[in-house]
């Protein structure tokens, strides 16, 4: 083999791997789907969709076969008879047993009921059409959302990870050093705890990625790729003021749309009813092809050419009740579009504040995560000169989870209202720029507007004025004074010889303990300190009225005892000592008022039990 053989072979070889590798770029290009073609495969494919498009379709196809009215209509007419004969005809003159015809009917004038009809099903297809606009907005809608979820919940995924990797070394940190005797078993089982929380994170945030992902594949029809390009179609924003949007949602949003057309519909409807009370003219023209012999000669074998009039005169009311029945149908598509103006109304407005709330709210969740962020590097910093503990770096770790989670769950809201402010507009596809091929474009009548009723008003945007609510405020040091230690002797916890019964404040119909409490139940801990080791039952009663129902007041004040008991042994007592019961309303130690019941029976009892 020559060397010019060898140089021409490699580089050959060398060409075709070239060849290849570049055909596997261009292939994993094109593998790559941009949010547009999801959006068009899904409005192409969703079997929601294809079900209002077939209906559109079949509107359509209705239409023309009533359009088949105007038309002449053709048939040949083959008869044969048998009749008895009174009178003796002549040769060949008699009916004949045997004839064929071609029968011509054209419909001159039908007072204007095929007219009526045909406009009529123009605006039902256009109904359809209007449908089928809306479900693929609403499917889209839904598949943006379950879009802007995945990755939504792979960002919390990863950060779920993250966080659990940080946990779990720095719990093997602190294993280490309580087996070697420098830290306390106490500080590992806060770190065991604070580890099974990041564990039940990462548990969670994979089942919700899971869980997102089946609704894509719902919508989408297949599994969504490994990598999902960022939505960009927000960019262009919304109108500056929440009027503004309104209009333009009264304008195209296909809900509305549809009630508009379905209007149309009905009047229609109603001429297509009056039309019986006009007379009827039809033109029929009949050719003969051929009869039996003995009817050659017969008036039965002549042609014929005959205009008649058809003049209903009574039919029973069935037609004036058919028009009042249809005028019932108008009324009811005036009350469906007025409520698709309120419906769109409240999707829109509410969805165009949510994106100036989240974005707002994006500026402090920003905030907050950047100085947590920056805590958490102070910490590990502090902790490598010895002035911060491994407990106190999971509590920034925690804290910076939980911070950038609320970041990112604000970031992709956003997204969302934006989607959702423009599915209300009937803008979604557009934005996307998305479309569904081989759909008719129709012409925007004047009806469209003319009889568009809603009114652009919009509820005013809430806003907080923060210099005011400081203005107002009560110093700082009168709002704390609940919050200082209190002297046990200070506190009102009467005190009696085998009871006590502190003043515990509860949220209204819930077991959560008011903060005001605690310093309360703090001196009640202190008697129940110099009981020694008595046992204590800890019963919690409720007030009665008259709107009051036993199971569910005997059940809250089980939950309130056991709130209390909760508090109790959190603060170092031995649960051990302790029962937890409750008696509803059924030992009140004062009158209830049939509506305000009675606070004093609102209570909590530590009763010390007799040996």
């Amino acid at each position: 083999m020559n060397n010019n053989f060898k140089y021409k072979l490699i580089s050959l070889v060398l060409a075709s791997s070239l060849g290849i590798a570049m055909s596997n770029v261009a292939y994993s290009a094109q593998t790559v789907i941009s949010l547009k073609d999801m959006v068009e495969k899904t409005v192409t494919s969703n079997p929601e969709v294809q079900s209002r498009y077939h209906r559109f379709l079949e509107s359509g196809f209705e239409q023309d076969m009533v359009r088949g009215g105007f038309l002449p209509k053709a048939d040949i007419v083959s008869t044969y008879r048998k009749q008895e004969e009174l009178i003796k005809p002549g040769d060949g003159t008699a009916i004949p047993r045997f004839n064929n015809e071609l029968v011509l009917r054209q419909m001159i004038f039908d007072g204007f009921a095929t007219s009526s009809e045909v406009k009529r099903l123009g605006h039902a297809n256009r109904v359809r059409y209007y449908e089928l606009q809306s479900a693929m907005q609403n499917t889209t809608l839904e598949f943006i959302r379950a879009y802007i979820d995945t990755l939504r919940y792979r960002e919390l995924s990863q950060f779920a990870k993250d966080n659990y990797v940080v946990h779990k070394q720095l719990f093997d940190r602190i294993q280490e050093r309580v087996n070697a005797g420098v830290a306390r078993k106490v500080d590992l089982e806060q770190a065991s705890g604070r580890l099974a929380l990041a564990e039940a994170n990462l548990l969670t945030e994979t089942t919700n990625l899971h869980d997102v992902t089946a609704r894509l594949q719902r919508l989408y029809g297949e599994l969504p790729p490994e990598t999902l390009e960022a939505p960009t179609f927000f960019n262009a924003g919304v109108e500056p003021t929440s009027a503004d949007a309104l209009k333009v949602a009264y304008n195209q949003n296909p809900d509305l749309l549809s009630t508009i057309e379905d209007i149309q519909a009905s009047k229609d409807e109603i001429k297509t009813r009056e039309a019986r009370y006009l007379p009827k003219l039809d033109l029929q023209a009949r050719k003969n092809l051929g009869v039996s012999n003995d009817g050659r000669f017969s008036s039965s074998a002549a042609d014929l050419l005959e205009l008649t009039m058809n003049f209903n005169l009574f039919n029973g009311f069935s037609d004036q009740n058919a028009v009042k029945m249809t005028a019932e149908k108008l009324n009811n598509s005036l009350d469906l579009r007025d409520k698709a103006c309120v419906d769109t109304r409240q999707l829109v407005v509410i969805a165009y504040n949510d994106i100036q709330q989240l974005k707002e709210q994006e500026k402090y969740r920003t905030n907050h995560k950047n100085s947590i962020e920056n805590a958490r590097e102070a910490y590990r910093k502090q902790f490598d000169i010895g002035q911060r503990t491994l407990l106190d770096l999971l509590d920034t770790e925690n804290e910076y989870f939980q911070a950038k989670r609320s970041l990112s769950n604000t970031q992709f809201d956003i997204q969302t209202a934006y989607a959702r402010t423009y599915a209300g507009q009937g803008e979604l596809l557009n934005r996307i720029g998305a479309a569904r091929g081989g759909l008719p474009e129709y012409k925007r009548e004047s009806y469209l507007d003319s009889e568009n009723v809603c009114q652009a008003l919009a509820p005013v945007q809430i806003t907080v004025d923060k210099a005011a609510l400081l203005a107002e405020a009560k110093p700082l040091s009168s709002t704390l004074t609940t919050l200082k230690a209190v002297e046990p002797v200070k506190v009102e916890a009467k005190p009696l010889a085998n009871k006590v019964v502190p003043d515990v404040q509860f949220e209204t119909n819930s077991a959560k303990i008011k903060p005001v409490s605690y310093p309360v139940l703090d001196a009640a801990i202190v008697t129940l300190k110099e009981w020694g080791e008595a046992s204590v039952e800890i019963a919690g009663h409720t007030d009665q009225r008259d709107t009051s129902k036993a199971d569910y007041n005997q059940a809250l004040s089980e939950k309130r005892a056991k709130a209390v008991l909760d508090y109790i042994v959190k603060k170092g007592v031995d649960v051990k000592r302790f029962t937890a019961k409750g008696y509803g309303y059924t030992q009140p130690i004062a009158e209830n008022d049939p509506k305000e019941g009675n606070a004093v029976n609102r209570r909590v009892e530590l009763i010390r039990q007799q040996k």
